[in-house]
């Protein structure tokens, strides 16, 4: 009998900040801010409202079949075929072109398949380790870069508005890449779903698979599909099972729970099926000479601006057609098609032309396939064919315009839901519960900011830097520095410890909400894979992996300190439950150090400087002296010292956590210099000294307490003795 709702098991509607989700947009517009949710957090419920809707659409999905009962054998039956096509496409480069938002974002439904509140869960961590397995090996999205790339072809980085704008690419395609996305923000919500899209991502021939690009001129591409497929089908068996043990959990819900995984698959094959067809219809056309020029024009206007503004057409100057959120290129193309620069007579022989000429003034901007591209549709001006330019109304583009200058939402549009829940009242117990629960409360993001905003400038005031200015020799010496301080004031115990057993059994109650939250502070950092810190997210994330025991449950943090709690007799509800909060043997400050580490983990974009700083506080502490007596203190009593000399083995300095983490935050400064200059590159160092600094800051109020809770035991141990003399003297 299960005494406490389970984690994966979904009881709790998302509380957004409006009654209704209001914010319904153009699939691109979302796909552009869920890349940037943790500066825009109130995209979630859009993204909630969407992921509604398309898994409403697949009830009228053709193929799709609710009434197979469930059998453990269910997912090899006819149902579960994989879909095949294949497409054929003219150019290679550009169909990678085409399916990037997919190919780009694949696995973004798995991002935050293990959060605080599931990290010892073992589906949700045999889901990680899956995750960990398909992200092994060339990804699709690095694969086909670097394909586009080798053929002269740069795509607008995935992060910025100009690749959502890209209107050769069907807005069906950003559709899916916007699913995949929003998927990842409710992984405890819509986790059955996963299990089922995830397995028909592993399973079903996905559009990269459906290009015919498998003949011996694409060896390299053949390659990859090779051994990316092997990759994929290695981990149908190990879906297969979590699909089968988490029905068996929900025995009472299983025909609702089954019937969501076959909507999950569905929800796959239809997304994966609806972008075929477009691509097919699109690629079986042969591109018209003015949709090509499109195209073009769409890829390098950007960078044009500034350098025509004394060039007029059709009354404004090239530089104002250029600057336009949205390039106008039909009224463009024209325009320019009715200026002097077209020859209508001779369109061979237009002054258009001679400007991309030797001597010309645009001689070297085009290369000789686009200088034919641009002069195919000038001689073909009278014929070209119409083509369809996305392009949203007056109202999308004030949402665009509102919805990226605007961080969380203004104190009026607070409903009377949210302040039903002041979040910014709670006291730590009840936010320490809505932080581990954050996918429920996304209206809590909010107050979560104010509350980082609020620690980062407290410790900005209160803390010195430790040299005027950074460099790498500086900084390795003052981290050598606190590291062999730790080191060298280490004296082996050679006494029985200071403290009883029993005020060591307490201080291990008292750390359970951080210990067992471990790592959480990472727990977002996959959002930097879509933005140019992506190296710098890929060294954080590996720290994460190994704090979660990289999917092994026996490796995993949280769960060695549960077994220690479990060995000590501290009984403690599941973590994400409110009596996990309410246990009347926490003192309130033992929620300090958690809240902040799971708030700040939900902005790791808009406070990166701060969290690597953080981050690297947290792995050298404790290193040296700290850890080593409490090991030596707890063997002495008995007591289980896995957590700490795992923590003294994988943080080390050499080549563990305190390494990444050091390896991480000059990496950083190194690109900002690179980029922005020496001065900014300062301004982002002290940032990161202020993260570091904000651990002590906020463990400031939980270890006086610690140190409290013991001085007054001591002192009343005198006046029990006294009491208990006189009352036996009395009897």
């Amino acid at each position: 009998m299960i005494k406490y709702p389970h984690s994966l098991l979904p009881t709790l509607t998302p509380l957004f900040a409006s009654d209704s989700l209001t914010l319904a947009q153009d699939s691109r517009i979302l796909f552009y801010q869920l890349l940037h949710v943790s500066e825009h957090p109130a995209v979630l419920e859009s993204a909630y409202a969407f992921i509604k809707q398309q898994l409403q659409a697949v009830k009228q999905y053709p193929d799709a079949d609710f009434s197979l009962a469930y059998h453990p054998d269910a997912l090899d039956k006819d149902s579960f075929h994989a879909y095949s096509g294949q497409l054929n496409p003219q150019g290679v480069q550009d169909c990678l072109q085409l399916i990037s938002p997919i190919v780009f974002t694949e696995l973004g439904w798995l991002n935050t398949i293990v959060q605080a509140n599931t990290n010892q869960t073992p589906l949700a961590m045999a889901m990680f380790s899956v995750m960990l397995n398909l992200n092994q090996g060339v990804q699709a999205g690095a694969f086909i870069k670097a394909e586009l790339l080798s053929a002269g072809i740069a795509l607008p980085e995935l992060h910025t508005w100009a690749f959502a704008q890209q209107s050769a690419i069907p807005d069906s395609l950003f559709d899916f890449g916007a699913l995949q996305l929003a998927l990842g923000q409710f992984s405890s919500e819509f986790f059955p779903e996963i299990l089922g899209f995830n397995y028909a991502y592993c399973r079903a021939m996905g559009i990269l698979e459906q290009l015919n690009l498998s003949r011996q001129d694409n060896h390299n591409f053949s390659q990859f599909l090779n051994a990316r497929q092997q990759r994929l089908q290695a981990e149908l068996p190990k879906l297969l099972n979590i699909i089968q043990e988490y029905l068996k959990l929900f025995e009472g819900q299983q025909v609702e729970l089954w019937l969501r995984i076959q909507t999950g698959y569905c929800l796959y094959r239809q997304q994966n099926e609806r972008c075929y067809q477009q691509l097919k219809e699109q690629l079986d056309c042969s591109l018209s000479p003015k949709q090509l020029l499109i195209r073009l024009l769409q890829r390098i206007t950007p960078q044009a601006i500034g350098h025509h503004a004394k060039i007029k057409l059709a009354g404004q100057s090239l530089d104002t057609w250029f600057a336009a959120s949205l390039f106008d290129s039909e009224g463009f193309l024209e325009a320019l098609k009715q200026s002097p620069y077209i020859d209508q007579q001779n369109p061979a022989d237009s002054p258009l032309l001679k400007l991309f000429e030797f001597k010309g003034p645009m001689f070297g901007v085009l290369n000789p396939t686009e200088k034919n591209t641009l002069k195919a549709w000038v001689c073909a001006v009278q014929t070209d064919l119409p083509f369809k330019v996305y392009s949203p109304n007056a109202d999308t583009d004030c949402e665009i315009s509102a919805s990226l200058k605007t961080e969380g939402l203004p104190d009026e549009q607070i409903s009377r839901r949210e302040k039903a829940i002041n979040f910014s009242k709670l006291n730590q117990r009840a936010w320490f519960h809505t932080l581990v629960n954050i996918e429920h409360f996304p209206a809590a993001l909010r107050v979560a900011k104010q509350k980082v905003h609020k620690v980062l400038t407290l410790t900005r005031l209160l803390r010195r830097l430790p040299f005027k200015r950074y460099t790498h020799p500086a900084f390795n010496t003052y981290i050598s520095d606190v590291y062999q301080h730790e080191v060298k004031t280490y004296q082996p115990l050679l006494a029985p410890p200071g403290l009883s057993k029993q005020t060591y059994i307490w201080g291990i109650e008292q750390l359970a909400p951080a210990i067992l939250t471990d790592g959480c502070w990472l727990q977002n950092i996959n959002q930097l894979q879509y933005h140019p810190t992506h190296a710098i997210g890929a060294t954080l994330f590996k720290i994460y992996a190994d704090e979660l025991g990289s999917g092994i449950m026996a490796q995993n943090h949280p769960a060695i300190y549960q077994q220690l709690l479990d060995s000590t007799g501290v009984n403690l509800p599941p973590i994400h439950t409110k009596e996990f909060s309410q246990h009347a043997g926490f003192i309130a400050s033992a929620f300090d150090i958690p809240c902040y580490l799971m708030a700040i983990s939900k902005f790791p974009c808009a406070f990166l400087p701060e969290l690597l700083g953080l981050n690297m506080a947290i792995e050298l502490s404790g290193l040296g002296k700290g850890y080593l007596r409490l090991a030596q203190a707890l063997t002495f009593y008995g007591l289980d010292a896995s957590i700490v000399n795992v923590h003294i083995s994988i943080d080390n300095v050499a080549t563990g956590h305190a390494a990444l983490a050091k390896q991480a935050i000059q990496s950083y400064l190194d690109e900002i210099l690179a980029c922005s200059g020496e001065q900014v590159m300062q301004q982002h160092w002290r940032r990161i000294y202020t993260g570091y600094c904000s651990l002590a800051s906020v463990s400031r109020g939980f270890k006086v307490a610690l140190v409290s809770h013991v001085l007054l035991k001591r002192l009343a141990m005198p006046f029990k003795r006294h009491f208990k003399t006189n009352l036996t003297a009395f009897s």
